[in-house]
C-alpha cells in the first residue's frame, strides 16, 4: 500500500503502457501483469519470446522492481512464462501433443498435427555392430550382427526437441541413399515402397540429461526428459526398425489409453 502512496505521487513516465492507471484500486503489480499477458497474445514479443528485464519494466511502468518481480511471478505460476537462468525470462510455447494410439507416426507427422515445421540434423548413419542388450534381444541378433544405424537430432521450429537412433536390419542399408536431413524416412516408406507401419511395444522411461545430451537439447544437465525405446513393424508382422529416443520435455504432453 505505501508503495502505491508513492507511484501515485510521481509523474506517470512518457513511455508507460496506456494499461497502467496509477489511481486505479487494481494493485500495480496486477496491472502490470494483465499489460504483458495482452502484450504476450498480442504477439509484441514474438521475434524473440524474451520479456523486458525487470529493470526495464520498472522503468517503462514507473514502479519498483519488486513490483515487476511480482507479476512477472504470477505470470510464470501461470505458465505463461519460464524464466531460464542467467538469460531472462521467456514465452512459454504451447504444449504440445503426441498421441500414443495412433500408429506409426512420423516426427515430420507430429509436426505437422502441432503446426509446427520440423528439420533434421543427421549425426550418424551407417553399418554398425549394435552392443545394447534391448537391441540385440528384440532384433533377434546373434553377437557381431550388422544393423543399419541412423542417428539423427530432431527440431521443432528451429528448437531442438529430440534424439532419435533407429536400428534397422541390414537389408534395409537403401536407405543411406536417402536425404536423411530433408526427408522422412516414413514418407519414403510409404509412398515409394508401399509399407504399412506399425508401431509396437513402446517403453516409457524418465532420463536425465548428462552433459552430452544437455549440449545437443540445449538444456540443462540433469533437466528431466523422456526417454523412450519402441518397435515397429510392417502389417504383415515384420519388424521393421528398433527406436531409441530422448528428449521432448516438459512442453509436451502424451495421449495414451
Amino acid at each position: 500500500m505505501k508503495e502505491r502512496l508513492v507511484v501515485n505521487e510521481m509523474k506517470q513516465p512518457a513511455n508507460s503502457s496506456s494499461m497502467i492507471d496509477y489511481n486505479s484500486v487494481i494493485p500495480l503489480y496486477e496491472q502490470v501483469a494483465n499489460a504483458l499477458r495482452a502484450d504476450i497474445q498480442g504477439g509484441a514479443f514474438d521475434a524473440t519470446k524474451r520479456l523486458p528485464t525487470e529493470e526495464e519494466l520498472a522503468e517503462k511502468y514507473g514502479i519498483s522492481r519488486i513490483t515487476v518481480r511480482r507479476a512477472v511471478g504470477d505470470l510464470v505460476e501461470e505458465g505463461l512464462v519460464e524464466k531460464k537462468q542467467g538469460k531472462g525470462t521467456f514465452i512459454r510455447a504451447p504444449k504440445m501433443h503426441k498421441d500414443m494410439n495412433r500408429s506409426g507416426m512420423s516426427f515430420t507427422e507430429l509436426c505437422a498435427v502441432n503446426g509446427r515445421k520440423p528439420s533434421t540434423r543427421l549425426i550418424e548413419a551407417g553399418i554398425k555392430v549394435p552392443t545394447d542388450a534391448r537391441v540385440l534381444e528384440w532384433m533377434d541378433l546373434k553377437p557381431g550382427d550388422e544393423v543399419l544405424f541412423i542417428k539423427r537430432l530432431r527440431f521443432m521450429d528451429d528448437e531442438p526437441c529430440v534424439i532419435e537412433e533407429n536400428y534397422f536390419p541390414k537389408q534395409y542399408s537403401f536407405l543411406l541413399s536417402m536425404d536423411l536431413e530433408h526427408d522422412s524416412l516414413y514418407r519414403y516408406l510409404r509412398e515409394e515402397k508401399g509399407f504399412e507401419i506399425i508401431t509396437g511395444e513402446v517403453i516409457l522411461r524418465i532420463v536425465r540429461a548428462d552433459a552430452k545430451i544437455a549440449r545437443m537439447l540445449d538444456v540443462s544437465r540433469s533437466t528431466p526428459l523422456l526417454g523412450t525405446w519402441g518397435k515397429v513393424f510392417l502389417s504383415d508382422g515384420q519388424l521393421l526398425h528398433v527406436c531409441n529416443q530422448i528428449g521432448y520435455g516438459e512442453n509436451f504432453e502424451f495421449i495414451v489409453r
